[in-house]
């Protein structure tokens, strides 16, 4: 079938090439190879629908989601991979086409389609492709469902993505990509760990936010929060866990040569919780000894039944959660205990864990072995906020420091992979830090290589400049009030001294203890 539409692609090049300047010309040889893909059926993918959507101020993908500027016609492809595995695929006209495909990731239990990061690629020329990973997050008890819905959510589902969607971009503008990128945040960032590790080759350039390389321990982790806090209802409020995050930041804040209220990298200062403590006479603005007690059980690490540590903890400022992970429990519940309702009663670190490891091997994404993917000439970049609250900055600088140790080395690691990490931004994005560099989610204000990741991986991929530094913006208002400079790995931005603090040029990228 695929082949098949080759042959109706070439015949309407040739017209085009005969009079490019007929733009009704054009649009209607690009409506007609939009509309055969819609015939596609065949073993392992089945086009569901193919129409043009036309340039129109606003637009929504489906109900609910945010409206989109559609500045440009572009083919939308919507389809299912195998049996239940949805996708949609943007398609810009030919003569937009910058010969390049974007594939995006989807955060949490996935279920959903990243129409933010789809968007933004075919406004930029590239055939963009999303998918839900192979379940609908309306359905609740996905995990009971066929077991191969677990390994389509680990990673098969979006390694397919990158294959078919391939297949289906040959097919209309008759030639392949040349180049081939992926981007997503939280689960997303996951998946594409998962991309450089087990298929080298969908990719030449990642971009990873946030992706939790121990998502077993982080699982296990959340679902241990979650029962102590039900342990002690009341105890702690959204504006103790506050006050207990505001005294982080203020004790970290200053190490960068300014205090602005964001900390550069709190690994680096002691905060004590017990400082925070009322003492006789205080009622407010303090903790009593039993949420003292508490908060320090709460940030410290999680250990497992030998005092062996499962992670690091919550670093100084990071603010706890008070909402409930619905993940989490799905995962203890459905996928290893195989049951739709639970208690946690029979929670248990140890057993639990190994659980997940025998359950969704595939889940873990900290193997620090990326030969094949350097092999095959890919780049990546990661980035990680430090006031992270669901995804541990620590797990991410302990994996960077794995994939050094493996890869022969921190020189040697950076020709091909890059960490920034994003001081005051918490999940993907958010805080008090610029959190705006182009990362999933949408372009940079500037979306030139200097500010922007996408545009600073095609600039690596393409003409071989690595990043050094990134300039990330905090927009307020639709304006820019802050410039600060993201410096790779392991430096850190350092104020010189002279000029205004929220202007990323009186700032200086200096390496500093790891």
């Amino acid at each position: 079938m695929l082949r098949s539409l080759l042959l109706t692609v070439a015949a309407a090049t040739v017209t085009l090439s005969a009079a490019p300047e007929a733009r009704a010309q054009a649009q209607g040889a690009d409506a007609q190879a939009c509309g055969a893909l819609a015939k596609v059926s065949e073993a392992g993918l089945r086009v569901t629908a193919a129409e043009i959507v036309p340039a129109q101020a606003r637009w929504s993908p489906e109900p609910g989601a945010a409206p989109i500027t559609v500045k440009a016609p572009f083919c939308r492809v919507q389809g299912v991979i195998e049996t239940e595995i949805g996708f949609e695929l943007w398609l810009p006209a030919r003569a937009a086409w910058n010969g390049k495909f974007l594939g995006t990731g989807v955060g949490g239990d996935a279920g959903a389609f990243n129409f933010r990061d789809v968007p933004r690629g075919v406004a930029r020329g590239y055939a963009s492709g999303t998918t839900d990973s192979g379940h609908k997050q309306a359905d609740r008890l996905w995990m009971l469902g066929d077991p191969m819905r677990l390994k389509n959510y680990e990673l098969r589902a979006h390694h397919l993505l990158a294959v078919r969607s391939k297949d289906l971009i040959l097919a209309y503008y008759g030639s392949s990509p040349r180049h081939a990128y992926f981007i997503g945040c939280s689960g997303g960032g996951r998946q594409g760990l998962k991309e450089m590790q087990r298929f080298p080759a969908d990719y030449d350039g990642v971009i990873a936010g946030a992706g939790g390389p121990k998502t077993p321990e982080m699982t296990v982790r959340r679902m241990w929060e979650l029962l102590l806090r039900d342990a002690h209802p009341g105890l702690m409020s959204p504006a103790d866990w506050k006050l207990i995050a505001d005294a982080g930041v203020k004790t970290c804040d200053g190490l960068d040569g300014v205090a602005d209220g964001v900390a550069e990298d709190p690994r680096r200062c002691r905060f004590e919780v017990r400082s925070l403590g009322c003492k006789p006479g205080e009622t407010a603005g303090c903790l009593s000894e039993e949420q003292v007690a508490f908060a320090r059980q709460f940030y410290a690490p999680l250990q497992d039944r030998s005092g062996r540590a499962l992670d690091r903890g919550l670093l100084p400022g990071v603010l706890v959660d008070s909402g409930r992970s619905r993940l989490a429990p799905a995962t203890f519940a459905q996928a290893i205990r195989h049951v739709a309702e639970w208690d946690g009663k029979d929670f248990d670190a140890d057993r639990d864990l190994a659980a997940i490891d025998r359950v969704m091997p595939e889940l873990r994404a900290d193997d620090p072995d990326l030969s094949a993917f350097r092999a095959h000439g890919g780049k990546a970049i990661f980035y990680q906020g430090w006031m992270d609250p669901a995804v541990s900055a620590n797990m991410i600088v302990d994996y960077q420091k794995a994939i050094e140790a493996r890869m022969g080395g921190e020189q040697a690691t950076a020709e091909f992979e890059r960490l920034f990490m994003v001081p005051g931004m918490l999940h993907c994005q958010g805080g008090a830090g610029p959190d705006q560099f182009g990362g999933s989610g949408g372009d940079a204000p500037i979306p030139d290589a200097q500010h922007d990741l996408l545009s600073a991986l095609e600039d690596w991929v393409e003409r071989g400049r690595a990043p050094d530094r990134i300039v990330a913006s905090k927009v307020v208002d639709g304006h820019v009030a802050r410039t600060r400079p993201l410096c790779a790995w392991p430096s850190e931005a350092r104020y010189a001294g002279n000029g205004s603090t929220d202007d990323a040029a009186n700032f200086a990228c200096e390496r500093r203890p790891r």
